[in-house]
């Protein structure tokens, strides 16, 4: 039993290292523009302004809605770690030629290609962690991955924030695109499709693949096709919660990208201090995920209920409590304070409800076609952000409008509550009849 636990650990440890160096560079090549958003407002050469930033932002998630329409399907067809790799090499080189543009135009166009490619992200992982690991572990391996999305987003955040201090914003996607370039020739020689990927040819590791693949070939969905699978899905309603929870909570995620304008203009704060402040949420978002893995497999289904409903309840309040800090004079330095303490304690609410749930129940009932499922569901999250990119950055603009894109946010975390909240309720009562409806090949 020990020969076998042994090797499969070292297996595990570098898939998984694998994956969050990734996907770490693909959150990179994304987060790199919030950062540097309210330097590009500064820049005298740019036609930018709150609006047309949002405009970025939301071509940005128009490319994350149409790659999770298509990148699942091709992770599912292809294989999970092909994709992946691609998927951070085009990330790199699109973030590189970012940072030599002028016009909005080419703005839009080569933001859509870089959240496009890292759209390919979470599906290809889906796949590598379905082949690769049992059940048992599904959650702590997405905690794992969660934290490596959060990590990278918070090194991000201080990391860029501090070069603002001696750089132009254009040399911060240099960086991030080299970087992301680099990982491209490592992970290749790491992430591999299967066991024999990595050159070991033991009896016990042979005896473990062969179980991981009877797991596999029992699932309900094993032997359809991608459009039968497609049927059972929207025929179950725990498709349509969570596609619509995760789609509140997207909107809500999308509050990141806009933090540093938002401190930057509401206490008047120089761009780089204010990217540091706005660390505050990847940094509550990563202490929320660190070990939010291991607690979603520790507890019940009833108890995931009760835990993840209390969470977006404190999301609720946090976003109420800045919006009455806009109503009542703390003075300036204590109402920043606060104002960063709540942003922390936000991010950390809504990370565990956004990230796990849905990786988990998009493996165990997607099975083989857990990409496609991962993409319907994130297409569903990317349009709500969409849509609120567009309109929040639009509001914002406007005289005051700050108080009213907190207001749109706090609507929005009501519903995500409720909405989590029935879906998870759902899930624990039809834990034991999961896929019981007719599949049709």
């Amino acid at each position: 039993m020990e020969n076998l636990k042994a090797p499969n650990f070292r297996w595990e440890m570098r898939i998984v290292i694998s994956m969050c160096l990734g996907y770490g560079m693909l959150m990179l090549c994304r987060t790199v523009v919030s950062v540097a958003g309210p330097t590009m407002l500064a820049d005298p050469a740019l036609s930018l302004d709150i609006a047309s930033f949002g405009a970025i932002l939301g071509w940005g998630t128009a490319g994350n809605l149409t790659g999770k329409l298509t990148t699942g399907v091709l992770a599912d067809k292809l294989g999970g770690s092909r994709v992946f790799i691609w998927a951070v090499g085009i990330a790199a080189v699109t973030t590189f030629i970012f940072g030599s543009l002028t016009s909005n135009i080419a703005f839009f166009a080569l933001y859509f290609l870089t959240v496009f490619a890292k759209s390919a992200g979470w599906p290809a992982m889906a796949n590598i962690i379905r082949v690769g690991f049992v059940q048992a572990k599904h959650g702590r391996v997405w905690g794992f991955i969660a934290t490596s999305s959060r990590i990278s987003s918070v090194v991000t955040t201080i990391l860029v924030s501090s070069l603002l201090f001696i750089m132009s914003w254009r040399g911060l996607f240099y960086i991030a695109g080299a970087l992301a370039l680099v990982s491209v020739f490592i992970l290749p020689r790491y992430l591999k499709n299967s066991w024999q990927g990595i050159g070991v040819r033991t009896a016990n590791l042979e005896t473990s693949n062969e179980s991981l693949a009877n797991l596999v070939e029992d699932h309900p969905l094993s032997k359809t096709e991608s459009r039968a699978a497609i049927g059972v899905f929207i025929r179950n309603p725990r498709f349509w919660l969570i596609s619509l929870g995760v789609s509140s909570l997207a909107v809500l995620f999308e509050f990141q990208v806009f933090i540093p304008i938002f401190l930057s203009e509401t206490f008047s704060l120089q761009p780089a201090q204010a990217g540091l402040a706005s660390s505050a949420f990847p940094l509550g978002c990563l202490v929320a995920v660190f070990g939010g893995g291991f607690v979603y497999d520790k507890l019940s289904k009833k108890n995931i209920v009760y835990a993840m409903g209390a969470s977006l309840a404190i999301a609720v309040l946090c976003l109420l409590g800045l919006r009455l800090l806009g109503e009542v004079d703390f003075g300036n330095g204590l109402e920043l304070i606060l104002t960063i303490s709540l942003i922390f304690v936000f991010g950390f609410a809504i990370s565990p409800a956004y990230y796990i749930p849905m990786s988990v129940f998009s493996i165990g009932f997607g099975g083989k076609h857990c990409g496609l499922l991962v993409g319907l569901i994130d297409a569903f999250a990317y349009f709500g952000a969409m849509m609120f990119d567009f309109i929040g950055g639009a509001v914002a603009n406007k005289e005051g409008g700050w108080e009213d894109f907190i207001l749109i946010l706090i609507v929005t975390s009501i519903a995500a509550a409720i909405i989590m909240t029935t879906f998870l309720y759902l899930d624990y009562l039809d834990s034991e009849r999961d896929l019981a409806l007719p599949v049709t090949a």
